[in-house]
């Protein structure tokens, strides 16, 4: 079902075949976009805590209509550093509008000079959409704020796809007044939406530490087979998301050989007992 007059099911199956595009980027093999998309620029960033490493993080692609960000997940080590590295620091970009995760925002402020630069040789005539999956989710929410108040794209649509937390409750506010049109899309059985936690008390920190999710939630329901983390993985948000509208999905996968990602792993699970649903807001 479609929230009228914003989230999109198209939007959100072909952003999510992106994002499986941008692994593909890290991991070297040829990126394939649709028809009409042109990549324009590899985003690279420094991960880690101790001795960040460069990295491909995603890229931004073009078409007729539209610009697209695109960041992937984590896959390595540094990554991790990163993602575990929950203290907060004022949001750099914009002033008093709150405190967000240093590990994340220390990647994003790593590419931000450049994927702005380039961004901004691109037509503001075009809408721009924003998309992260796992802790790309959390670069895609910090890159949206950013260039809704810092550049000529006043409007950015973000998709993030099992997002963590990124910051806390006056970010998140923040984030809501100005980014009107952001979809958060979880799986119900995806933990990574419930990371980091909502309160860290003392001693942790002298006043301890809050974090909340940016809006607007739209939940799915799928928990498969296999590892746990296949409930969290790009290519299952797309075979569900696909249910959505199997019309347009293969459309775009017949048109777009070897666009679509292989979901043959997104196996149901099946077994005596069932996980109950929450709600990680």
């Amino acid at each position: 079902m479609e929230l009228p007059g914003k989230y999109s099911s198209e939007d959100a199956i072909l952003l999510a075949a992106m994002l499986n595009q941008a692994y593909r980027l890290f991991e070297k093999e040829k990126v394939i976009l649709p028809q009409g998309y042109t990549l324009r620029f590899n985003i690279l960033a420094l991960a880690g805590v101790e001795e960040p490493e460069l990295e491909v993080f995603g890229f931004i692609a073009e078409s007729k209509d539209k610009v697209v960000i695109i960041y992937r997940g984590t896959r390595t080590f540094k990554d991790n550093e990163s993602d575990q590295d929950l203290f907060q620091i004022p949001y750099p970009f914009v002033r008093n509008v709150g405190k967000t995760h240093r590990g994340f925002t220390c990647i994003y402020q790593s590419a931000r000079e450049k994927m702005i630069e380039e961004l901004n040789k691109l037509s503001t005539n075009k809408r721009l959409f924003v998309a992260g999956h796992s802790l790309g989710g959390a670069l895609a929410v910090l890159t949206a704020l950013d260039i809704a108040v810092n550049t000529r794209f006043k409007h950015p649509v973000v998709y993030t796809y099992g997002s963590p937390r990124v910051a806390d409750p006056e970010f998140a506010s923040s984030f809501n007044e100005t980014v009107k049109n952001s979809f958060r899309i979880v799986n119900v059985h995806d933990i990574i939406p419930t990371l980091p936690a909502k309160t860290y008390p003392p001693p942790l920190t002298k006043n301890g530490l809050f974090y909340r999710h940016v809006n607007t939630k739209v939940p799915l329901s799928f928990q498969l087979n296999s590892l746990p983390v296949r409930n969290h993985e790009i290519v299952c948000y797309f075979k569900f998301l696909s249910r959505q509208n199997p019309g347009y999905t293969e459309a775009l996968c017949t048109d777009n050989p070897g666009f679509c990602p292989d979901t043959g792993l997104c196996v149901p699970f099946i077994g005596i007992c069932s996980a109950q649903e929450e709600d990680e807001e």
